[in-house]
């Protein structure tokens, strides 16, 4: 929180030209770490890219690291009108993917057991 408090030294939050200048240098200084962690986090991916990993935990930080597909599938409605049979409508249907990168910190993995729900021992009938 210090390194925070140095960023508003010289605020005079009656003087909206101090507050204006503040909030510019500010935002000046999260896009540039926003730059660095979009880096940071390619860098990460591809280390797990090349050795063809979806999941890591790291011992030392106990971060971790998965990287999920996504499948993302969009219905063109016009065609969708127009073609109404199963060959038809395999046409229409566009399929996107993507992957996605969550990195979970020990602070937020706390975070995360508030809302996450335990599953019980239950016996099943089958």
């Amino acid at each position: 929180m210090e390194k925070v408090e140095v960023l508003l030294e010289g605020l005079d939050e009656n003087a909206i030209s101090s507050v204006l200048s503040k909030w510019k240098e500010i935002n000046d200084i999260k896009k540039q770490l926003d730059e660095i962690e979009e880096m940071l986090k390619t860098k990460i991916k591809t280390y797990l890219k090349e050795r063809n990993w979806d999941k890591y935990q790291d011992k030392d930080t106990n971060i971790s690291v998965s990287i999920t597909t996504v499948k993302q599938q969009k219905f063109d409605k016009t065609q969708l009108k127009i073609m109404l049979t199963e060959a038809q409508l395999a046409q229409v249907i566009q399929t996107t993917t993507y992957e996605k990168m969550s990195i979970i910190t020990p602070e937020a993995r706390e975070r995360l057991k508030k809302y996450a729900r335990k599953q019980k021992n239950v016996p099943r009938d089958f």
